[in-house]
């Protein structure tokens, strides 16, 4: 599941800044190639600095809602490693005998996406109140329950320094929570739903971040023959709610506030289904075949004696394949199934396998690493397609595969996980591969205020959020006593770390380049915090019933989205309060679930250390709802298109509305509009996409409220990749797709891999695209073609030399380096928010197309376009790129 929402996060980061970037005041709108101007302004990461070493027995999660489930420690941590003394009180009085257990949280499971939970250290407090827990520095989740009150998680980092960390822990008398379980739409009692409360960790929540815990630490409960249900115990505090029934999809409500201001309503959407048989490669039933529906939440069956299935399974469309014994055999194209709705007599043959295989080496010396563990999973989904663990030689198989795209993670210890993405396989096919592991590196620094005296406990975390672990297991450690931390285990490469004390709403952040088998230097100041005390206050009648939320970006920043931010929900009243570093900043309140494709009202404000603002926000998107956008978007046959995006432009010109959103289960969207978008005149263009499937609806005008965007199969194109040069054969490269449509941003740019020379692509939009193939040696070619429904439309790439570009972005005015900028080439190397300046402001482009090209640097509302020519094998260095005005 996680996977789909790394891919919503970045599509909606690129659309947001691409949406401007090919505005009239973008750089791409220009027709001056050197012109510059302003707007209007699965790689996993490392868990927290841990001594606590990942034994093979520690990984893999495990453990149920039973007690005591939860595997412990393969090596136990003892006092001598350290302990964290934990203080249990009730108002001001100890509470003996509580139970205090603590949980590592180990790496996140790449396949399953779930954290391997491990019992670390457990016991009972003393009379006064006290319990001592061995652990070795990390990160870990701190459970407490006693009799009468409701239990407490806490996230706490024993930091590295630290023989004895301290905390406190302050119980309160359970809270009851009611509510009610219903059919989504027609509101009817659903009876007999599981429902699942998990606290929130921390108080305040990264926005990406979910509730995380031991499934044993988990609050159960059901809903009875009329659907209401009614949950005692609680501490009070935020939860996330799940919630399961046969016929349904998986119900999630995250923030759900204890104590409730009253009954809370659970909805829960009617399940598709999907039914087929199975069959060998002579086509007789296949009873036994495992079959696997790929989805945000995968689901895997087994077929009956007459080699038939059927599986729920939530709304979207569905990569379906099946496997037994040697055997192994796929759909062609993604199953699309619809709420209530049953997808019947499907028909997979089973065939040949294919597998993934090849040696595990380590970067430097290029010697086998035995015992690394290898994770195949299915490409840009959850799910267990295969493991293995390499032998003495680095070898490993993984087979069984069906023909599709894989994701594949390899890790062992004291060494850095490497990810490969969508490597695809067709039936039979042995794909060979060398995986590269580089040694980890460390950063240590001081963390120390205005006045240089330390600041204990300040929290360093990772703002690298682009990456495959979005949302998972954070790079965090704290500041001890001295202010010292220190991050062990990082891969690398460029690493943002953002320092901050507990309390503030957001902090500091700084690039620093992580070196292999070296410990880097970077120190952080925290100036005196500012306070901002507002208010949100409706335009007319009250504030929406769902929550609101409020964010603060910095003004300064130029991250193109912010790295580091935490929502702050609103009281009853609707005020809230924030605490920030000194500086500019944009404060904006939106719908929390909406956020940010909902609308939102934003206000600016200067905050300066050691003082409190005050800040009233108007809030009245209600009000302009009417000028907004409404509508559903419908597969080819009539259904609806549930997870799709639609963007929004100008039919002609750029002025006017620019925006994009996602479809709901049912397939509807809105748009709100602000006031000056409302008036414009012009009529709109809709563009929808879900996978390879694209609809487009023109002449729209603004207020049209049953809009339908209809979306035309995907068309297939398959080709073969050769030398330029004599029409060889190239085996083994990487291919990329992108719209020429430079407005069409939600299209899925990644890239496939091929170890053959042919290729194969099922899933395309029927516009012209341009096809880029690369290889590991430097050969590069892109060719553009228009495919059409019917047979699928036949190429050919030709592959030349490419070139490398490398320079470094300043800023202008203060001539520093700039760290975090965004490079890319117009019509060779798309957008990629991986690819943005290190600590010193260098960068540096492989595999650039050659000819006229122009590269591109982005940073916060600050552009520059640069032409080069480039010639096969030629590394060109641009030199000084300065970046912004004086």
């Amino acid at each position: 599941m996680r996977k789909l929402v790394i891919t919503v996060g970045i599509l909606v980061g690129l659309g947001l800044v691409l949406l401007w970037f090919w505005s009239p005041g973008g750089p791409a709108a220009s027709t001056d190639t050197e012109g510059e101007g302003r707007s209007q302004r699965r790689q996993a990461m490392a868990r927290p600095g841990s001594a606590q070493l990942e034994s093979p027995e520690d990984m893999g999660a495990r453990g149920s809602a039973d007690a005591g489930s939860t595997p412990s420690l393969a090596q136990p941590p003892s006092e001598a490693d350290g302990v964290l003394e934990v203080e249990v009180v009730a108002g001001s009085k100890p509470v003996p005998g509580a139970s205090v257990r603590l949980y590592w949280r180990g790496p996140r499971d790449p396949s399953l996406d779930e954290v391997a939970w491990r019992l670390a250290s457990a016991g009972l407090t003393d009379e006064q109140g006290w319990a001592r827990l061995a652990s070795r520095p990390g990160g870990y989740l701190l459970a407490v329950r006693a009799q009468g009150y409701g239990p407490v998680m806490r996230d706490v980092v024993r930091p590295y320094g630290e023989a004895r960390t301290r905390m406190r822990i302050s119980l309160e008398l359970g809270q009851t929570l009611t509510g009610r379980t219903v059919e989504a739409g027609t509101k009817d009692p659903l009876p007999l739903v599981e429902l699942s409360l998990t606290a929130y960790g921390r108080g305040e929540q990264e926005a990406w971040q979910s509730a995380e815990a031991p499934a044993e630490e988990r609050i159960y409960a059901a809903s009875d023959a009329r659907g209401n249900f009614r949950v005692e115990g609680l501490a009070p505090g935020s939860y996330q709610l799940e919630a399961k029934a046969v016929g349904h999809v998986r119900a999630v409500q995250k923030r759900v506030k204890v104590p409730a201001s009253g009954p809370i309503t659970v909805e829960l959407q009617s399940a598709g289904v999907i039914e087929g048989f199975v069959v060998d490669a002579q086509g007789r039933p296949a009873a036994g075949a495992e079959v696997h529906v790929g989805g945000r939440v995968p689901e895997v069956v087994t077929t009956g004696e007459g080699g038939g299935f059927s599986v729920e399974t939530e709304p979207g469309a569905h990569i379906v394949s099946a496997r037994r014994g040697s055997e192994a055999g796929s759909l062609p194209t993604p199953v699309i199934v619809s709420a209530g709705k049953t997808v019947r007599d499907l028909r997979i043959q089973l065939g040949q396998s294919a597998a993934l295989e090849g040696h595990v080496v380590a970067k430097t010396s290029g010697a086998p690493i035995e015992g690394a563990r290898v994770d195949v999973s299915p490409y840009g989904n959850s799910g267990d397609s295969g493991r293995a663990v390499t032998d003495a030689s680095g070898f490993f198989s993984v087979g069984q595969l069906a023909p599709g795209s894989y994701d594949l993670v390899v890790s062992a210890q004291g060494y850095a996980e490497v990810n490969r993405r969508a490597l695809t396989v067709s039936a039979g096919e042995r794909f060979s591969i060398e995986l590269q592991l580089a040694g980890t590196g460390a950063v240590e620094g001081f963390v120390r205020d205005s006045s240089g005296q330390s600041v204990a406990g300040a929290q360093v975390v990772s703002s690298n959020r682009w990456g495959g672990t979005w949302g998972s297991t954070p790079i965090e450690a704290r500041a001890d006593a001295q202010g010292h931390y220190l991050l062990e285990g990082l891969p690398a490469g460029p690493l943002s770390l953002t320092a901050r004390r507990e309390s503030a709403t957001i902090g500091v952040r700084h690039i620093v380049e992580i070196t292999e088998d070296s410990t880097a230097k970077l120190d952080f100041t925290l100036e005196e915090l500012g306070t901002v005390e507002g208010k949100v206050i409706p335009a007319q009648g009250s504030l929406p019933s769902d929550p609101l939320v409020v964010l603060a970006y910095p003004r300064e920043s130029t991250a193109q989205v912010p790295s580091d931010f935490r929502p702050i929900e609103l009281d009853p009243s609707g005020a809230f309060r924030m605490t920030l570093q000194p500086g500019a900043y944009d404060l904006r309140v939106a719908l929390s679930e909406r956020w940010p494709f909902g609308p939102s009202e934003s206000k600016w404000v200067n905050v300066k250390g050691g003082a409190t603002v005050p800040v009233e926000i108007v809030w009245q998107p209600d009000a302009r709802e009417q000028d907004g956008l409404v509508g559903t978007v419908v597969e080819p046959d009539g259904t609806p298109s549930p997870l799709a995006f639609v963007t929004v432009t100008p039919e002609e010109g750029w002025r006017g509305p620019r925006k994009n959103v996602p479809t709901d289960e049912q397939g509807r969207f809105s748009f709100t509009l602000t006031e000056e978008e409302a008036a414009y005149e012009g009529r709109l263009k809709l563009v929808a996409r879900n996978g390879g499937r694209l609809g487009e609806l023109r002449g729209v005008k603004p207020g049209e409220r049953s809009l339908v965007v209809k979306l035309q199969p995907a068309v297939g194109i398959r080709g073969r990749v050769v030398r330029a040069n004599g029409g060889e054969p190239v085996k083994g490269f990487t291919l990329s797709m992108e719209s020429l449509d430079l407005r069409s941003l939600l299209m899925d740019q990644s890239t496939l891999e091929f170890p053959g020379d042919r290729f194969e692509l099922r899933e395309a939009p029927s516009e012209p695209v341009r096809l880029t193939a690369r290889t590991e040696s430097g050969l590069g070619g892109s060719v553009v073609v228009t495919p059409r429904a019917g047979a699928p439309s036949e190429v050919e790439i030709p592959l030349k030399g490419t070139a490398t570009l490398r320079g470094k972005v300043l800023d202008t005015a203060t001539q520093r380096p700039l760290p975090g900028a965004l490079y890319f080439v117009l019509e060779d190397r798309p957008m990629n928010p991986e690819n943005a300046t290190g600590p010193d402001g260098s960068f540096k482009m492989e595999g650039v197309g050659v000819g006229d090209r122009v590269l591109v640097i982005l940073s916060g509302d600050e552009y520059k376009r640069v032409p080069v020519k480039l010639e096969e094998g030629q590394e060109k260095d641009v030199g000084d790129i300065l970046l912004g005005d004086y």
